[in-house]
Order: structure tokens, then C-alpha cells, then sequence
């Protein structure tokens, strides 16, 4: 029986230690929501506390909703290049980091799955208690369970999904769960997450030696990085040639070629067999692209300083998701691209909440070279500390996505990166100047995009100071637009014949989400079927004033659509979708239910 605390109690039993059961405290950290963060709908918060939903399915304002699913999101062209170094077994997208009240021994994680199940592909436990700011000690992720995406196995109905975890011999109030929606049919939404455990602090709690982890190994080579592990893990004098085996009998070319297919912790592998194999995995032309990110949990300190050793020629790196549980500090990441950054060309520290003023200014004096920054939810940042990214004259992509921003910031970043093909302000906070409005951050924005002639793509997702005179300077400045997400942008909304204003010199459009912009009706149809004939995705969620007559207009007009969401239009049936679905079988059309 559970008392409202959620404890468990054994009445008669006093050899086994009490069962408690918890749901979370509070969202410290995730990689997107479908929300707002100034709201309460379809955000990540929502994960924190008691369910609301379960048992019910479908889709709720109340649960965690994820930005993407599928896998029509890869497909756009505001998609970067994939690292080649990148581990063919990450298989996350997204993640949401959870803190609870007390701390356990878990036994049981019990994740509350209220539409499109089975995103869930791996929860991990931190030894580090996120309210301590000193965290004294090592701080380590632990995988509880990792699987395969089972959204296209699983009943579309709601469950409990409570995977057998690994034990562990320690105690956490730190989870993180990561997601990947490709299998989704739409968007996954989740209620709440359940921890069930013993409590260390009572007396018959046994904390045995933890099953073997796999991430111990990896860290340790994560931490073996450094070229001071030559005379501790290698024995060169007592090596034989014969001992090579072949390899003694290739060239170093040949070697690095065969090695250049490995990651960061292959490599490190590889350099612990023979002093031959050490020499050829630390050289600097292996480690032109590093791909950190799916190493997130493994990476601290340590492994920066070890691959600033090997790292004199890198161009790309990735360190997003890095930092969990103060593994990395900024002081790490400095020295690092001091040492390292000035022939780096792409770099991303999405999701990274130890990248501060010191590492603005580093990048800004070192990484001059730099085409793609991405700073997705870097939230410690304030708008001064993105003034630096002015002096990153030949930045091509920007990702801000989440972050807050400055009406000077807005005006002035195209003049000081005037190269920029990507930019993503979606979700963005503007900070306004006492007295703001607007429409003065509207004319800010305008002024920036006015002189972006070479945008390809643009990411506006619930910008509320996107207007439609944007979509006219749009039209008039950049007729090279192939992408642009202009979702929940109510200003918008009020305007009627959107695409009239956008259509006409934006004809290269593949990709355009008007989500909530319900003014959207059969002539915006028939603008772009008439202009826009190069469309590929297009999203009209949540207008009454689309009929059958402007779908058709669109799929016959664009033959290379593939992907049509019309969820939520009022005046679009299921029948209707059976029936276009039949007659364009090329074109997955979405249609959600509440």
C-alpha cells in the first residue's frame, strides 16, 4: 500500500528495506519541446510531478511534446552535415533531464507514455546531485537501459513502459531519458516519469557491487587520451616486429586510411594493442572531425585536455549535450579551442550549459574560421555574451533555437554575417527595452533579414515578433529561401492570404510550416501551387478554412511533395485523407485527433 508520500511499507516484513516510489521534482534540462517556454502547452516541464493524462490517449496540451518526429525533419535543408566520426550505436535525438526530491537505489523506472509510444531509447542515472554546486568527486552517467525505438511495434494506446533496468551501487535523484521519434507516426507526448527504489540512508539496504557497465570502459579511454599515456599503457621496447602481425607490413597511409572509419573511442581503443598502431592512431589527420556528442555521458575535463594533444588539424567538432552533471567546465572547453579552435570551420555545443562569457569570448578571438556555430539552448548565455558571435564574419549557419535575444542583437547581426544561409531563431525570448513593442522587434528583425540575400533557410517557430511585413521582406530579399517555419506565429495569424505576400518571390520554397496560422485558406493553396512547385513538406495544422478543392490544387501542382500535415482542419475528414492518400500515394498526409 502507498501512502500519499508514495512510500511502500512492509507491515510484517522488517529484513527487506522500505520501497519508495517518486515522480519528479523538475526539468533541469532538454533538447526541444513543441511548447512555448513561456507556457504550459506541450512543454517540457510538464514531465515534472504526478500524471495528469494517463490513462487517457491522444494529444493533451499538458504532456511533454518533443519539436520533431519522423524522419522528414532530416530532409530539409536546413539539416547539417552528419560528422563522419559520429558512432553508428547513438541512436538519441532528444533528451530531457529530470531531478527528483530524494535519492535512491532505483529498481524500477516507470515512464508514462500518453501518445505515439516508443520513443524511449535509453535512460541513464547520474551519481551527482544537481542542487550540489561543489559535486565533490567523479561525476559518472550510468546507462539503466538502452533499446531500439519501438513505436512501430508497440499499440497506439497508452501505457506504462517500465524496461528491466541495470543495478547500480549508487544512490540518484538525476535521470535522463533519451528519445528518438524516427518510427513515430507523429508526434510521441509523454506524462510523467516514476522512480521506485530503496533508500540508502535505511539500514537494510544492501548496495552491492554494480553489474559490469559498459560506460566504464569507455570512460576510462576517454580519460586515457592523452599522449602521457604512452609509457603506461604501451611498452614499445619490448616489442617485437613480428608482434605486428600484417600491419607491420603497410604503410602509415594505409593505416590511417583503415583507421580514418573509426571514432574517437575506436581510436583510443586501437592505440592501447602495440606501439605501432599508437603511433598511427594519434595522428592529427584522423581527428579533423570529432564527434563528442554520442560520447556525451563519458566525455569530461580529461578528454578535452587528451585530444588537445591530437587535435592540431581539426575543422569540425561537436560537443553538444556535453556537461550532464558538471563533467565539462568551461574553463576545459577554453583551453581546449585556444589550443585547438583556429582552423575550426563547424562547431556545436547544443544543449551545453557550461558554455558562458569566457567561451563566447574565446570563440570570438580564436575560432575566426568558423561557418557553423550552433548555441541551441546554451541558456547560460545572455545577450551580451552573443554579441561576440559579430566578429564571426564567415559564419554561414546559426543555430539560436531557445535562446534569449536582444532587439540590437536582431538589427545588427546581418551586417557583421552578412554570409548566413541558416539562421534558426525558433522559440527565441526577446529581451525587450523598457517600453518595447512589437513592432519595434519586428522592424529589427526586418532589417536583419533584409540583408541576408543569401538565406536558404529560416526557422521563425513561435517567434511572436514575426509579422507579416516579414514575409514581405522575405519575398523581396531573399529569393533563395528553400526552408521557412513560421509555426505559431499569431501576428501572423491575423493576416489573411499569407502566402500572397510571401509566394511571389520566395519560389524556391521545398519546406514551409505555417502551423497555427489559422487565417491560412484555399487561396494561400492555390499561391503556392501556382509559385511553389518545388514544395516537399508543407503544414497547415489547425485552419477551418482549407477545403479538399486547395489540397488537391497543392498535390497536383507539386509533384515533389511528400509530407502534408492537415491536423486539426476543421473541414478536412478522414475520408478526405483516404481519398487524397489514394489518388497521391507519394504524399504521407498527417491528420492527429484529440
Amino acid at each position: 500500500m502507498f501512502s500519499r508520500w508514495g512510500f511502500s511499507r512492509r507491515a510484517s516484513d522488517k529484513t527487506h528495506p522500505e520501497i519508495k516510489k517518486q515522480f519528479s521534482e523538475v526539468v533541469i534540462n532538454f533538447s526541444s519541446q513543441y511548447g512555448s517556454s513561456n507556457t504550459q502547452s506541450y512543454t517540457a516541464a510538464n514531465l515534472a510531478g504526478e500524471p495528469r493524462i494517463y490513462d487517457k490517449y491522444g494529444d493533451f496540451q499538458e504532456a511533454l511534446v518533443l519539436r520533431t518526429y519522423g524522419t522528414w525533419w532530416k530532409k530539409c535543408p536546413s539539416v547539417p552535415k552528419t560528422l563522419r566520426k559520429t558512432s553508428e550505436n547513438f541512436r538519441s535525438i532528444d533528451f530531457v533531464e529530470l531531478r527528483y526530491s530524494m535519492k535512491l537505489i532505483p529498481s524500477a523506472i516507470n515512464v508514462y507514455e500518453t501518445y505515439n509510444p516508443g520513443a524511449v531509447v535509453r535512460i541513464l542515472a547520474c551519481n551527482s546531485d544537481p542542487k550540489d554546486k561543489h559535486n565533490p568527486g567523479e561525476v559518472k552517467w550510468i546507462t539503466l537501459w538502452d533499446g531500439p525505438p519501438q513505436c512501430s511495434a508497440v499499440p497506439k494506446q497508452s501505457r506504462i513502459f517500465s524496461p528491466p533496468i541495470r543495478k547500480i551501487d549508487f544512490p540518484t535523484n538525476l535521470l535522463r531519458l533519451e528519445f528518438n521519434s524516427e518510427e513515430c507516426d507523429y508526434y510521441t507526448e509523454l506524462d510523467a516519469v516514476e522512480m521506485v527504489g530503496e533508500d540508502p540512508g535505511d539500514s537494510r539496504t544492501r548496495v552491492d557491487r554494480a553489474e559490469g557497465f559498459q560506460v566504464d570502459v569507455t570512460a576510462r579511454l576517454m580519460r586515457q587520451l592523452s599522449l602521457a599515456d604512452r609509457q603506461t599503457s604501451i611498452n614499445s621496447e619490448d616489442e617485437e616486429f613480428e608482434k605486428w602481425g600484417y600491419f607491420g607490413t603497410l604503410s602509415d597511409e594505409i593505416i590511417q586510411y583503415i583507421f580514418s572509419y573509426l571514432d574517437v573511442v575506436s581510436l583510443s581503443r586501437v592505440a592501447q594493442t602495440c606501439s605501432l598502431l599508437f603511433k598511427n592512431a594519434y595522428d592529427p589527420h584522423l581527428y579533423q572531425e570529432v564527434d563528442l556528442q554520442s560520447h556525451w555521458n563519458t566525455v569530461d575535463d580529461s578528454t578535452l585536455e587528451g585530444l588537445t594533444n591530437r587535435c592540431s588539424l581539426i575543422k569540425r567538432i561537436s560537443l553538444s549535450w556535453t556537461g550532464g552533471g558538471k563533467q565539462v567546465t568551461e574553463g576545459a572547453l577554453c583551453n581546449f579551442l585556444e589550443k585547438c579552435g583556429s582552423q575550426l570551420v563547424t562547431l556545436r555545443l547544443a544543449c551545453c550549459l557550461y558554455v558562458g562569457k569566457h567561451a563566447m569570448k574565446t570563440i570570438r578571438n580564436v575560432c575566426t574560421e568558423l561557418e557553423e556555430l550552433d548555441l541551441h539552448r546554451c541558456t547560460k548565455l545572455d545577450t551580451e555574451d552573443l554579441m561576440n558571435v559579430y566578429l564571426l564574419r564567415k559564419l554561414r549557419r546559426l543555430n539560436l533555437y531557445n535562446m534569449s535575444l536582444s532587439e540590437k542583437f536582431l538589427s545588427e547581426l546581418s551586417s557583421h554575417c552578412p554570409l548566413l544561409e541558416h539562421l534558426n531563431l525558433g522559440a527565441v525570448t526577446l529581451i525587450e527595452p523598457p517600453g518595447g513593442r512589437t513592432e519595434t522587434a519586428s522592424k529589427k528583425l526586418i532589417h536583419c533579414l533584409s540583408q541576408l540575400k543569401n538565406l536558404k533557410s529560416l526557422d521563425l517557430w513561435r517567434c511572436r515578433f514575426a509579422t507579416p511585413e516579414v514575409l514581405v521582406c522575405l519575398s523581396e530579399n531573399c529569393p533563395n529561401l528553400e526552408e521557412l517555419d513560421i509555426g505559431w506565429c499569431h501576428s501572423i495569424s491575423r493576416y489573411i492570404d499569407c502566402t500572397d505576400l510571401l509566394c511571389s518571390g520566395c519560389k524556391k520554397l521545398k519546406k514551409l510550416f505555417l502551423t497555427s496560422i489559422r487565417s491560412v485558406s484555399d487561396a494561400d493553396l492555390e499561391n503556392l501551387a501556382r509559385n511553389c512547385r518545388d514544395l516537399e513538406q508543407l503544414d497547415i495544422l489547425g485552419t477551418s478554412h482549407v477545403s479538399s478543392t486547395g489540397l488537391m490544387s497543392v498535390c497536383r501542382s507539386c509533384p515533389k511533395l511528400i509530407f502534408f500535415d492537415v491536423s486539426f482542419c476543421g473541414a478536412i475528414t478522414e475520408t478526405v485523407v483516404t481519398e487524397l492518400s489514394a489518388a497521391f500515394p507519394n504524399v504521407c498526409f498527417k491528420k492527429s485527433f484529440q
